[in-house]
């Protein structure tokens, strides 16, 4: 059974040059991959805390309210 054909990917990977440039690629990669999760995070976190603010601001003060101790003698 013949072997089948050998895909571009396998043939470039078979150069002996290729391991290094590949390994910079993957590394370039991931850290372009982590770069953008970092920067999405902060910014999630910047639009959470601002529209918290922005609610907090709009909202009415509390209301005053007095509570009145319980009367221990009634049970």
């Amino acid at each position: 059974m013949p072997e089948p054909p050998r895909s571009r990917l396998r043939q470039l990977l078979d150069r002996p040059d290729a391991g290094p440039r590949v390994r910079k690629a993957v590394l370039s990669l991931l850290g372009t991959v982590i770069a953008s999760i970092a920067v999405i995070g902060a910014l999630l976190m910047w639009h959470l805390s601002r529209k918290a603010r922005l609610i907090r601001e709009q909202l009415k003060p509390p209301r005053a309210s007095s509570l009145s101790d319980p009367d221990p003698h009634e049970t």
